[in-house]
């Protein structure tokens, strides 16, 4: 069990620097807290283990957004974060 968290602790780490910087509702450049993607953060962490292509994930960021923001983010918009992120786990 140590081993699969540190795992998931060391995607989380490298998914919250991407999508943070990508600030995709622009809530930290308001000002919100820095932990104010977390609960995104960790749905996208959890849809790699299932995730067979970056155009899967690239719709999986949208559905989390959607979910969590009702913010209607296009697929072209995240494609490039999904990119990011498959690019380092695969």
């Amino acid at each position: 069990m140590h081993c699969w968290g540190s795992i998931f602790m060391n995607k989380y780490i490298f998914v919250k620097e991407i999508i943070d910087e990508w600030d995709p509702i622009g809530l930290l450049g308001m000002g919100c807290p820095d932990d104010e993607y977390d609960p995104e953060i960790n749905d996208i962490v959890g849809l790699l283990s299932n995730i067979k292509s970056v155009d899967e994930l690239t719709v999986g960021i949208q559905k989390v957004f959607i979910e969590w923001f009702e913010e209607d983010l296009t697929t072209k918009k995240c494609y490039p974060v999904a990119l990011k992120i498959w690019n380092k786990f695969t």
